[in-house]
C-alpha cells in the first residue's frame, strides 16, 4: 500500500543518512544498528519528551516493516521508557503509531510514539503544539543523559 506522493523527499531518510550517532546539539537521542530515536517537532496536550522510534532503512509503513525489526524496535522502546521514567519522573508510558491516510499517518516513514504519561494528561484530546529548538535540544539531552 504505498500513499506517499512520488517522488517522495523523506525528512527520516535524510536523519538517518546524518548518523552513526547523535551529536550533542541533536534532537536524537538514541541510535542503534538498524533503529534511531528523536524527539520530534511537536509534543501533544503540553505533554513534553515524547519520541519517535524510526528504522535507518526506509518502509513507509507496519504493512513493509520486516519482522525482524520487531525486537529492535521494542528494546529500543523499553530504554526510551526507562529514560523517561528517570529524566521526567512520568508515572506511565504510551504508544501509538499511525498507517495510512485513514490512520492518521503524515510522514511516510514508519515510526513509532513513545510519551511519558502522568494522571489526567490529556494526552488523547491533546492539540499538535510545535516545540521550540532548544525545546527539543534540552529535552533530547536529558533523555541522552538517562540513557547512560
Amino acid at each position: 500500500m504505498m500513499v506517499a506522493k512520488q517522488p517522495y523527499e523523506c525528512p527520516f531518510c535524510g536523519i538517518a543518512k546524518t548518523l552513526p550517532s547523535p551529536a550533542l546539539e541533536s534532537a536524537v537521542v538514541l541510535v542503534d544498528a538498524n533503529v534511531f530515536a528523536l524527539i520530534p517537532t511537536h509534543h501533544y496536550a503540553g505533554i513534553k519528551g515524547n519520541c519517535l522510534v524510526i528504522p535507518r532503512g526506509h518502509y513507509e509503513n507496519v504493512l513493509d516493516i520486516p519482522d525482524n525489526l520487531g525486537s529492535e524496535f521494542f528494546r529500543a522502546t523499553r530504554r526510551l521508557a526507562h529514560a523517561m521514567q528517570n529524566a521526567f519522573r512520568c508515572e506511565g508510558i504510551s504508544t501509538r503509531q499511525h498507517n495510512g491516510p485513514a490512520g492518521d499517518q503524515d510522514v511516510w516513514h514508519y515510526h513509532l510514539h513513545v510519551f511519558p504519561r502522568y494522571p489526567n494528561d490529556g494526552l488523547h484530546a491533546g492539540r499538535k503544539v510545535p516545540y521550540s529548538t532548544e525545546e527539543r535540544m534540552e529535552l533530547a539531552a536529558s533523555l541522552r543523559a538517562a540513557l547512560r
